[in-house]
């Protein structure tokens, strides 16, 4: 199998820890990539999730709009009291 040459640009600091992780691993960063590579190759996709990063207030509202259903509003209307009657019933 003949092979070929890739270049590509990355941060400096980025790559000196990809390979040390890579090499934590027993892994240069060329057998990294070209894991990628075959992996990308065979499935035909992104062998992983690509995803932009939320906000940092709209994260936090999502994390308390989902714990147990509680909003900014659940202390503000005494309902703190409500959850620590129910605690001592347990």
């Amino acid at each position: 199998m003949s092979q070929s040459m890739v270049n590509f640009r990355m941060d400096t600091e980025l790559k000196k820890d990809v390979e040390k992780v890579c090499a934590d691993m027993g892994l240069s960063l060329t057998t990294a990539f070209t894991i990628y590579a075959k992996k990308l190759s065979r499935e035909r996709r992104i062998p992983f999730e690509v995803t932009g990063e939320i906000p940092r207030e709209e994260a936090f509202q999502i994390f308390m709009d989902g714990v147990n259903g509680f909003t900014d509003d659940f202390f503000a209307e005494g309902r703190e009291k409500e959850l620590s009657t129910d605690r001592e019933k347990l």
